[in-house]
């Protein structure tokens, strides 16, 4: 059925020729079979992780069974976050630009109740919102479902874990009996279960089976760096990679700021986008990313779920995530709609025991990235360096600037060698970083291989001095003087570290202690 056009699914003329402008030829598996089961208008039960093509899986068929005349709510889909409505929102608008006098509606928390009470007297077609400010409407009597002809629950496992699962059992016990509906998710829980049992009966059931159909065509590496470290091996990355746009993944709302700040000063074209900002701040960062004005978004998971940009093509975890759902989610924002990605993970020596976990959840093993030596990079600032020079000997005020820097050697009888060496001084001094002067100085090498306990010296844990202890991770660990065992100074064969061999730091045992 992959092997299908869209031509022959039976769409509607309209959102066949939307589909065709927008540049789709074929169907991707979870819309091959979910949207012929929704023309034929059946409920639908689909499990597919996010990046699978699934607005599309129920925006074609939906828009295929409206009436476009009349301009009362007909369809509404309950998506967990702002960002993810208004693109599924977007989405519906691309997909409808064909119909005349239609609209799409985005409503969500954060945003002024008037503006939205505004669209709904004027009327719209298509409603996608978040549970709790769709709720607040319903309550109102702001918002009307009589005309109701499809329900879309995007995303339904995340819901649950934001705990809307209430408001979403709320909204659904207000739709009409004959309405039909459709639920999404990653996963099936025991209570998504339940809600799909209540309300989808005899549902087609869409299961895209393989876990990893999200980042089989993202290409995923690891860089073991020391925590102290990591902004350097970002810096590099960031240098060395190709990129067009990146969004990278932190762990708090003011890690954000910090890190988009030290690459603000290191020339990036870079933004913060966090729960703390308010939304129209947040949309237009987000716009400022498609549109090129901004090249790299530091971002937390929840403030980055939706999201899809056409640019991105790097996705760096500059934290390590706290579970695997959130390592699928976070390399999801690249690859996407069959285009190529790249996922670079940094983790700490403590986090290495993770990669395992994370290579299972993704059934795909990173590979070792490596950053280029300091006499590769060197080289290269170099050949930029003489290709952005070679550049400005094209410009129209060539002439002018040579004209004064022949009067400043001429006064102060300089070459004209001399005068460049001492340009290059100080566009150096001005911009750090702007010359390849110095080279770089080389990161410390980490192993990505997880520590293992010695069992036959007794199982002491990494760098801890006891018997057969390995070494700790802290650079400049040095096995301690004779008869004393250094901190994670490991005996021969796993045996105690010399005579008495006990941890530095620690006040040694009295006798007098000892007796007692």
């Amino acid at each position: 059925m992959s092997e299908l056009s869209f031509a022959e699914l039976g769409l509607d003329s309209a959102v066949l020729d939307a589909v065709t402008a927008v540049g789709y030829e074929t169907p991707s598996p979870i819309q091959a079979q979910a949207i012929p089961a929704l023309l034929a208008g059946n409920h639908l039960l689909g499990v597919a992780q996010t990046g699978t093509g699934k607005t599309a899986a129920f925006a074609l068929p939906l828009l295929s069974r409206i009436d476009a005349s009349v301009s009362e709510p007909q369809i509404l889909v309950l998506a967990p976050t702002r960002e993810l409505a208004i693109q599924v929102a977007e989405a519906f608008t691309t997909y409808a630009s064909k119909f005349s006098r239609f609209h799409v509606l985005p409503i969500y928390g954060g945003q002024d109740f008037y503006p939205q009470l505004k669209a709904l007297k004027r009327g719209a077609q298509v409603i996608v919102g978040t549970p709790g400010r769709l709720l607040d409407h319903l309550r109102r009597g702001t918002l009307k479902l009589d005309s109701l002809k499809a329900l879309v629950l995007d995303e339904a496992d995340e819901m649950l874990r934001m705990g809307f699962i209430d408001d979403v059992e709320a909204i659904l016990a207000k739709t009409p009996e004959n309405c039909q509906r459709a639920l999404f998710s990653a996963t099936m829980p025991p209570q998504i279960k339940k809600v799909a049992q209540t309300y989808l009966r005899n549902a087609t059931e869409v299961k895209i089976e393989s876990e990893t159909r999200t980042v089989e065509r993202i290409s995923q590496f690891v860089l073991p760096v020391y925590a102290e470290r990591k902004l350097d091996a970002l810096t590099r990355i960031l240098e060395v990679e190709p990129f067009d746009a990146s969004i990278i993944f932190v762990r708090t709302k003011a890690e954000t700021t910090l890190l988009a700040e030290k690459l603000s000063a290191r020339g990036h074209a870079v933004a913060p986008l966090n729960g703390d900002l308010n939304q129209r701040q947040r949309e237009q960062t987000v716009e400022d990313l498609k549109r090129g004005k901004k090249d790299i978004i530091v971002a937390t998971d929840v403030a980055a779920r939706g999201l899809d940009v056409p640019r991105i093509t790097h996705v760096i975890n500059y934290d390590v995530p706290y579970d695997t759902e959130a390592y699928i989610h976070r390399v999801g924002r690249t690859g996407r709609a069959g285009r190529e990605g790249k996922a670079i993970l940094l983790v700490t020596p403590r986090e290495r025991s993770w990669l395992r976990t994370l290579e299972r959840a993704t059934n795909s093993p990173m590979e070792a990235y490596e950053l280029p030596s300091p006499t590769d990079l060197k080289k290269m600032r170099e050949q930029q360096f003489e290709a952005q020079l070679l550049g400005f000997a094209e410009d129209r005020k060539l002439a002018k600037s040579m004209a004064l820097l022949d009067e400043i050697a001429e006064r102060n009888d300089m070459d004209m060698a001399m005068v460049a060496g001492a340009l290059a001084c100080w566009m150096e001094a001005s911009q750090p970083g702007s010359m390849p002067l110095e080279q770089p100085e080389a990161l410390p090498v980490v192993s990505a291989t997880p520590p293992r306990r010695d069992r036959k010296g007794g199982g002491g844990r990494p760098g801890d001095g006891r018997k057969g202890g390995k070494p700790g991770f802290k650079p400049g660990f040095k096995k301690g003087p004779k008869g004393r065992g250094g901190p994670g100074g490991p005996g021969p064969k796993g045996k105690p570290p010399g005579k008495g061999g006990k941890p530095v730091g620690k006040r040694p045992a009295r006798q007098a202690d000892a007796k007692r």
